[in-house]
């Protein structure tokens, strides 16, 4: 059994895959918002991904750490995949990643001196994934402006930080993004992307975007970068994830590692990439399904685990009267097959 624990809104990233296709994981599977795991008087005993922590205040992500420490109190075979205690932020782990040799270029608060900055640097938000919200900027004063520009309440809050970029174009000219996903202890490459421009995201809508699939899916039958990407899985703390890189002068540099990336339907993607988008759902799904092999327990087991907050959200949606309903028949782990059905119906 694996539970996800996930924010309400972001669960696509899991579901897509999980809900419409046939794999063992139907019946091992349950997916849990944060506030369900904070308020559950019962939870599965099985092995725990928590994801979506970038997006979790720093008072949410230590309710979510008591809770762990209470559902290990009461299972202690549990295994948690991605601890929020251990992560911290996305500054954290950019410095640990920094401080530990992997990256060369450095992520900072805005507060920080831009006279010890090495330009150009950009903004971005520490708290999504959307990338640069600035243009690249060449000096000190632009750096101050940009700041300056930003919503006080933003800067109040520590949202934006600095990042010095780095100049990830490959032997075709063109900016390189690759990925490596982990799931336990199992690494694998993920996604090789090119783009015309300095922001490089691999989205096949952005006109910029170069489709190179032949050497896509020679990437991910090679394993050149596996060890250096453990070594900054292990430095981030993160046992769940996506890291994208590029390398650069022979060595792969982490731009992020995002704990919930989005696992990609192949039939959504254009033709020419679907063999590179089969081959990360196969090298997903057999994951989890090693991930499962070494959980607690292979039958559906709920107990009661300590400090729940009772406070259950409530929603209207299809979806969650589903969820509902199954969560109160215990039968939760039969959800993912349930909304298979249910999507094959256009009812959802």
């Amino acid at each position: 059994m694996i539970t996800f624990v996930a924010t309400a809104s972001h669960q696509y990233a899991i579901r897509d895959v999980l809900e419409t296709r046939s794999h063992p994981l139907h019946g091992k599977i349950v997916i849990l918002n944060h506030q369900e795991f904070l308020a559950s008087r019962r939870l599965p005993r099985s092995a725990y991904i928590i994801v979506d922590l970038e997006r979790l205040s720093v008072e949410d992500a230590r309710r979510v750490d008591a809770r762990l420490d209470a559902l290990v109190r009461a299972c202690p075979d549990c295994l948690v995949l991605n601890l929020p205690s251990r992560i911290g932020t996305r500054q954290d782990i950019m410095r640990r990643l920094h401080e530990g040799g992997i990256n060369d270029f450095r992520m900072m608060p805005i507060t920080a001196d831009p006279g010890m900055v090495r330009y150009p640097v950009f903004l971005r938000r520490d708290d999504d994934h959307e990338g640069p919200k600035s243009d690249l900027l060449e000096t000190p004063q632009a750096l101050r402006d940009a700041i300056a520009a930003l919503d006080p309440r933003d800067r109040q809050l520590g949202r934006f930080v600095i990042t010095e970029y780095v100049d990830a174009r490959n032997v075709n000219g063109l900016h390189e993004k690759r990925s490596y996903t982990r799931v336990g202890d199992r690494l694998f490459p993920s996604a090789m992307d090119q783009s015309r421009g300095w922001v490089c995201k691999g989205e096949y809508s952005d006109p910029a975007t170069v489709s190179d699939p032949v050497r896509e899916l020679a990437f991910f039958n090679e394993n050149a970068d596996n060890a250096t990407l453990r070594k900054a899985f292990d430095l981030a703390g993160i046992d769940y994830g996506r890291a994208d890189y590029a390398v650069i002068g022979g060595r792969p540099q982490i731009f992020e590692i995002n704990t919930n990336p989005w696992i990609e339907p192949p039939e959504r993607v254009p033709a020419i990439s679907r063999r590179g988008a089969e081959h990360i759902v196969a090298a997903w799904l057999s994951a989890l399904e090693h991930l499962a092999a070494q959980a607690a327990t292979q039958d559906p087991a709920w107990i009661e685990v300590a400090e729940a907050s009772g406070k259950l959200p409530r929603r209207l949606s299809r979806r969650d009267v589903v969820h509902a309903a199954l969560r109160g028949l215990g039968k939760l782990h039969y959800e993912t097959r349930a909304m298979r059905v249910l999507r094959r119906l256009r009812l959802l």
